[in-house]
Parts: C-alpha cells; structure tokens; sequence
C-alpha cells in the first residue's frame, strides 16, 4: 500500500485510542514512524528514498525480512529491553502495517524466512486501495471533528 493509505488508517486508530494512552504525545510520533518503518526496504518509498535508508536498500528487499513479524517481534523485543514506554505504539502501528500490505496481490512473508506468503486483492496504487483511503480520509476527519467538538464543549 502507499503511504498516504497506511497514513491515514493509522491516524484512524491513533484517533480512535488517542484517549486512552498513556502519553499521547509519545504515542503519536512513535505510531506515525512506525506505521511507515517497514518500507525503509523499498527506495521508492517516501521513507526508502533517504540516503541513511538506502544501507537497508542494498542488504534486504522490499517485503521481505523487514515485512515479517519475525523482525517485528526481535524489533519489539530490543524496545522491550530499552524503550519500554514506546513499545505500545511500536508494535501497533508496525504489526497494522504488515497487516494492510498481507491484504495487497503483493502480499508479506509474515514469518520469514518462511517463504510461505499472503495474498490478497488489493492492488497497491489500485482501485481498492483507493477507496480504502478515501474511506479512512472521510472517517479520520469525522472523528477529528468529534474529538474538537468535545474539547470545545
């Protein structure tokens, strides 16, 4: 999926438990980096075009080890150990990653270096992909406005 997709479907559910974090305002950043992090691997991607990013270009490629819950819980465990406070909003947003690219033609290999791998329908860029982040658009802006609404009431 694109950017501006896996974007707007984490700002939904950043949105949707903003109120029940601890530290939002750690969890905001750390959930918007980490909804992006798996694509480091593809130099297409807005966050893969970096020059920092392009070690991860030349050693791993796109949807593979960086794509899998197998690096996400070895991540998940390294933040465990010296970053417990953003282990939540890691985890989530990284694990919503792989599950929306699981749902693409291209798929994930979600335990590598099993090479067993998803499939879905959704073309990245397609159609479908479209109407998901138009949907998600009109529903993030709804709770927005929900969420000023209350604030200012």
């Amino acid at each position: 999926m694109l950017f501006k997709t896996h974007f707007v479907i984490a700002l939904f559910f950043v949105l949707v438990f903003f109120s029940y974090v601890e530290n939002p305002l750690v969890f905001l950043p750390v959930a918007f980096l980490a909804t992006v992090l798996p694509d480091i691997d593809s130099r297409f991607s807005k966050i893969g075009h970096y020059k920092l990013s392009r070690i991860f270009n030349f050693f791993v490629h796109h949807r593979g080890v960086m794509h899998s819950f197998t690096f996400l819980a070895f991540i998940s465990s390294l933040i465990f150990l010296f970053f417990r406070k953003i282990l939540l909003p890691f985890a989530f947003a990284y694990s919503l990653h792989l599950l929306l690219d699981a749902f693409t033609v291209s798929g994930i290999m979600p335990f590598y270096p099993l090479k067993w791998r998803t499939k879905g329908k959704i073309k990245t860029g397609g159609f479908l992909e479209g109407i998901l982040f138009v949907s998600f658009l009109l529903m993030d802006l709804f709770l927005l406005f929900f969420k000023i609404y209350l604030i200012v009431k």
